[in-house]
């Protein structure tokens, strides 16, 4: 059984770990997982089974604006090819939903051939991007989707 729940302090060494073992550069520090989880504006959900940490999304917030960007996702190398990021992207939908968001917008390297192609699957659409945007000078696909709100919602 797969649980999608907000992530706490007490997730911060699985998520820095985590972070360690997918990336080398654009790292998020344990320091900025820290403000993460306590004090920005943000949202930060697990994806685990059994206390197996199998991936995080991070989602930014702010005041006033109805995007929720998400800022980071991850999925361990076990997790992989099982739908994980998938499901995590149905989660932030409600979560955007529910926090009366109606556009999620991302930025992703225009070399991650897998997360772009996933990203469309499920609605994403590129209007626009940033060149040398991330540490090793890759260029950035700025992706958006719609979220329809329930009526009540609106």
């Amino acid at each position: 059984m797969i649980a999608i729940i907000p992530a706490t302090p007490y997730d911060l060494q699985r998520l820095t770990e985590l972070e360690e073992q997918l990336f080398s550069s654009d790292r998020i520090s344990r320091r900025q997982f820290r403000y993460l989880l306590t004090r920005a504006n943000s949202i930060v959900v697990k994806a685990e089974s059994v206390e197996t940490l199998l991936g995080y999304m991070v989602l930014l917030k702010r005041k006033n604006s109805r995007n929720l960007r998400i800022y980071s996702i991850g999925v361990a190398s076990h997790a992989r090819n099982q739908g994980m990021a998938g499901k995590l992207l149905n989660y932030v939908e409600e979560m955007a939903r529910h926090h009366q968001r109606n556009r999620l917008i991302l930025e992703v390297c225009i070399h991650n051939e897998s997360a772009i192609r996933l990203y469309k699957n499920v609605g994403f659409i590129e209007y626009d991007r940033k060149t040398n945007y991330y540490e090793d000078g890759c260029t950035a696909l700025l992706l958006h989707k719609i979220i329809p709100l329930s009526e009540t919602m609106r």
